[in-house]
């Protein structure tokens, strides 16, 4: 299931041929040991960066055919030489122009005609021509049309409603299709017959994307039809990120994980450096234990293409680029760029295509983090026995960072040779030290020692007696005792339900802004000097004390400024909804009453179906909050996030303002006194 040619058709031509090879059983299942094509991680470019931008001449209206073959036309031209070769098309190529999304009569995607008039199948032909690979797109569970329409399922008697799960259950991220009972005959047909097509035009790659824990067994039906389909592809579980729950469930099926949200920051460029780009140095330590060799960890597309001229720009500096290229090269994320590859930089196509820091990427062996915080330090043992060493500052100002022996497990002189800049630095004794680093910058050196240390690769135990106290609506603070091994243990990370949320050096941690009357699960992991990283404790249930009764407000009885609209929703309070909240729109509360001054608890009820949203929030004339929205997983589902204000007696005044942003449609906000209220 690791998505190697079938062994079975390649025994029969290693037979033809006289030859023999080596296999290896992974999993209960034979693969290739050595020559498995998922062995390093691919190369590529992916479309989505470039359809979620606001930029004009793009958005998601871009995807189109000629496009994707000018794509192919740039990489041919300019990274084919460097290991580039994947041209993956995300979501949209069976939508229309207005996102409906078209299937044939069997339930299979099926391409849109304004889009790819001709099929996918000569778009692979070209790509491949090109000497290129081609990636599709496709979503965890059954769509809801297929399922409404109750498709027949290609080659069975079965229907589409025959593999729902009953009651219907929504599933994957954002909730958007049924879950699929697996344990029914032709469940796994369905999934079959869809590969089966892609296979037919000559795919070479799938992202399914909106994977979490419950679709564990959509990726394992994903990666059986891959096998049964006789076409080499790579498979990759995505969302925005995958839960770390589901990591050990997915790595025998998948050959790469999203371990990140979005790297695209949905505006008028591709992304920023706090959109999300940054958030990759604290998200990627709570994987190192799982990912590896065909299992790599997926770090989003990388926005290095163009800073220049015309076009779709990055929205991060040169020198952020290189740290982008850097870190993901150090992970062994699979390097694949994110823009408008017909307007490469040569500044782009340099970081891109340098072979030491290719070499790094490909060397297929997953880091450590030596030291954490704002300037960090992070190793890497290569095949030959010298260590790849990247520091990085990820605060606002130069900085200087020392890389000491002890802390990399050698002793004695050692070459150093830089692999950005391609030359030798000489020998160092001890340590080495990176000077005047740039806010947001990185050094990555290669160090040959004479001799290294055995390497303590023993993890320390989990934390123990992990308790939750003084639960409220909103904080929970929780304790534990020590690890047993605690001598080199330099940090605890806190999970909240699979996401690292915490990571301090001592035993107690507060979790706040947490929405009332909620269950979580909490569990805490040891960490030591060398990245090691404890199995996970106990985990600890929580649920939030409900929030108490309170006066709601509709969001539609608010003053609406801009491109702010009213718009019908089922599900939320009224049949109403504000939306189009963006660059500019605003939706203003004047009339919030309340008996006495005090601290509120302000409970809002939104609608996000997209990643991450924003808004500014300005109480009276106070200073501006900006708050952010997590997806509800769709534009139907609302969801709450509590946060608190405070509020004057009598009437106040609460503004709620895209800025040149995007914020979610709202439906209610509800008060709650949360502290004793001032006369």
């Amino acid at each position: 299931m690791r998505h190697s040619p079938p062994v079975r058709a390649l025994l029969t031509f290693l037979t033809v041929l006289g030859l023999t090879a080596t296999f290896a059983v992974v999993n209960g299942s034979p693969a290739l040991a050595k020559s498995d094509f998922s062995a390093r991680p691919f190369m590529g470019w992916s479309s989505w960066s470039v359809q979620s931008s606001t930029r004009d001449g793009y958005g998601t209206d871009w995807l189109t055919e000629a496009n994707i073959r000018r794509a192919a036309d740039a990489m041919a031209g300019r990274l084919k030489k460097a290991g580039y070769r994947y041209i993956n098309i995300d979501a949209g190529w069976n939508a229309t122009m207005d996102w409906v999304f078209g299937f044939d009569g069997n339930g299979i995607p099926d391409p849109d005609p304004t889009r790819f008039p001709r099929g996918i199948k000569p778009v692979a032909d070209y790509v491949h021509g090109k000497g290129l690979k081609i990636g599709l797109y496709g979503a965890a569970g059954l769509e809801k049309t297929v399922y409404d329409r109750n498709s027949p399922i290609l080659g069975t008697d079965c229907r589409a409603q025959d593999i729902a799960v009953q009651p219907l259950t929504p599933t994957n991220m954002w909730g958007g299709n049924w879950k699929i009972d697996y344990s029914r005959p032709c469940a796994q047909a369905y999934i079959d017959s869809i590969v089966a097509r892609m296979a037919s035009w000559g795919v070479d790659f799938v992202k399914i994307d909106g994977t979490t824990a419950d679709n564990v067994a959509d990726i394992e039906a994903w990666s059986r039809a891959i096998d049964r389909a006789g076409r080499t592809m790579w498979l990759t579980a995505s969302a925005w990120p995958v839960p770390r729950a589901a990591g050990e469930g997915l790595k025998p099926h998948a050959n790469s994980v999203r371990v990140n949200t979005d790297i695209e920051c949905y505006c008028d460029t591709v992304s920023s450096w706090t959109s999300s780009v940054d958030d990759r140095w604290n998200d990627l330590p709570a994987w190192l234990d799982v990912v590896g060799p065909n299992y790599w960890p997926d770090l989003d597309s990388m926005p290095i293409v163009n800073n220049t001229g015309t076009g779709l720009q990055d929205g991060i500096n040169d020198v952020e680029r290189q740290s982008v290229m850097t870190f993901w090269s150090m992970a062994s994320s699979p390097l694949y760029v994110g823009g408008d590859l017909a307007n490469l930089d040569a500044k782009a196509v340099s970081i891109l295509t340098n072979p030491e820091v290719i070499a790094v990427d490909q060397a297929g062996r997953i880091p450590s983090r030596v030291t954490g915080g704002t300037l960090q330090t992070w190793k890497k043992q290569l095949d030959d026995g010298s260590l790849a060493v990247a520091v990085y500052n990820l605060g606002d100002s130069p900085a200087d960072i020392t890389v000491r022996w002890a802390d990399l497990g050698i002793v004695g002189p050692a070459k150093v040779r830089d692999l950005v800049a391609r030359r030798d630095l000489g020998k160092s004794t001890g340590s080495w030290q990176a000077t005047a680093i740039p806010a947001h910058g990185s050094r990555l050196v290669r160090i040959t020692p004479k001799a290294v240390l055995p390497p303590d690769t023993a993890a320390p135990t989990a934390p123990a007696d992990v308790r939750a106290t003084d639960v409220t609506a909103t904080d929970v603070t929780l304790s534990w005792s020590p690890s047993t091994d605690n001598v080199g243990v330099t940090a605890y990370d806190v999970y909240q339900d699979g996401t690292v949320k915490a990571s301090l050096t001592g035993t107690t941690a507060a979790m706040t802004g947490l929405n009332p009357g909620t269950s979580y699960s909490f569990e805490v992991r040891a960490r030591d000097a060398a990245g090691n990283i404890s199995s996970p404790s106990a985990a600890v249930p929580v649920t939030t004390t409900p929030a108490a009764p309170g006066t709601s407000y509709e969001a539609e009885s608010g003053t609406l400024s801009g491109r702010a609209r009213v718009a019908s929703c089922t599900a939320c309070s009224g049949g109403q909804k504000v939306g189009d909240l963006y660059q500019g729109g605003a939706l203003t509360l004047g009339d919030v009453t309340v008996p006495a001054a005090g601290t509120y608890l302000l409970i809002i009820s939104y609608i996000a179906g997209d990643p991450t949203r924003g808004v500014s929030l300005t109480v009276n004339d106070g200073p501006a909050t900006s708050l952010s929205f997590p997806s509800t997983g769709s534009w139907d589902t609302p969801g709450d996030l509590t946060t608190t204000v405070t509020l004057r007696a009598g009437a106040n005044t609460l503004t709620f303002d895209s800025g040149t942003g995007y914020s979610p449609d709202f439906d209610t906000f509800t008060l709650s006194p949360v502290s004793s209220p001032t006369s």
